[in-house]
């Protein structure tokens, strides 16, 4: 496997019901890895080469993936780098970052 499904692995998503709170939760899910330094989070990192971003710019990369991986399609808003437009098949969302 490689560093992205080892982390999601880690994430612990067993659900892969397209909504909102599921978006959400991964987002949350994500969060907490960074801060607890999780080895599969690093992982990743050094793989994408953005372990030296910061928290806020790793997390968005991270979300990013585990987001695409998941089905999503994501865009980043032009002028606000830290707005997250997430579609779906029959699902979407605007993500403030900030």
């Amino acid at each position: 496997m490689n560093a992205l499904e080892n982390y999601l692995l880690s994430l612990q998503i067993n659900c892969y019901n397209t909504s909102v709170t599921q978006i959400i939760d991964v987002q949350n899910r994500i969060f907490r890895s960074l801060l607890s330094g999780s080895h599969y989070a690093e992982a990743l990192l050094v793989a994408l080469d953005i372990s030296h971003y910061s928290t806020p710019q790793q997390h968005q990369a991270l979300l990013k993936q585990v987001l695409h991986q998941l089905g999503y399609r994501i865009r980043v808003e032009r002028q606000r780098h830290d707005v997250l437009f997430i579609e779906h098949t029959r699902l979407a969302y605007t993500l403030h970052l900030a």
